[in-house]
């Protein structure tokens, strides 16, 4: 059986709830913490990411999945990627022409998620969104209900740091879900999400307090 290799030293480790972006010495030493299985499917998804960093507006090197779709509808959209970001297999980011998504550093983006902004998805550092969540800033028709004006066809969606979507979620638009959150297993959020709170169903309403959660 091969041996745990030692813990690193911790002096530039990220610690819980910072935004600063962590340095690339750590995420080498944590390359070599993980066990040859798993480096060997990490290294694929950095190279995919290097060969595809032409998509994304910032130059910060993405772990890609297979078969990530990437679209952008104008010149004017932006995709911004924090350090050690992580992007599954078959997720689908759709930028707006003037759209923008925002992915804050090491936060996973679990396979089969679409995120599609037509103004503004900003998701914080140090998240997890689970598989096959739905995550969009415009229901993309316009609509009337009777006795009332145009409906809002879109808003900004903003999901800050720590936060924790699990599968089959489905985030909606001008939502703003806040830090170290949890957002159950099939949600549907419609309205806001206050800091350190669980919330589940359909619509998603409040059920506990979060005092911490781990990856």
């Amino acid at each position: 059986m091969q041996k745990d290799r030692p813990m690193p030293e911790q002096q530039d480790s990220p610690g819980r709830g910072e935004e600063a972006q962590p340095s690339l010495g750590y995420f080498w030493r944590r390359f070599w913490e993980l066990s040859p299985d798993f480096r060997r499917w990490i290294v694929p998804g950095v190279i995919r990411g290097v060969l595809r960093m032409h998509q994304f507006t910032s130059k910060e090197i993405v772990f890609l999945g297979k078969h990530v779709q990437i679209i952008h509808r104008g010149s004017k959209g932006r995709l911004v990627t924090g350090r050690g970001c992580r992007i599954a297999d078959n997720c689908f980011l759709d930028v707006g022409g003037r759209g923008l998504i925002s992915i804050g550093a090491r936060t996973v983006i679990g396979p089969s998620t679409r995120i599609m902004a037509s103004t503004s998805v900003q998701i914080g550092a140090c998240c997890m969104i689970s598989w096959n969540c739905s995550i969009f800033d415009s229901i993309g028709h316009r609509m009337w209900l009777e006795g009332q004006e145009e409906s809002e066809i879109e808003a900004p969606i903003t999901i800050g740091d720590e936060v924790w979507i699990g599968p089959y979620s489905i985030i909606m638009k001008g939502v703003t879900i806040g830090n170290n959150s949890i957002v159950g297993a099939g949600s549907v959020i419609r309205r806001d999400v206050p800091p350190d709170t669980l919330v589940y169903g359909n619509p998603a309403r409040p059920v506990g307090k979060v005092d911490r959660w781990e990856r």
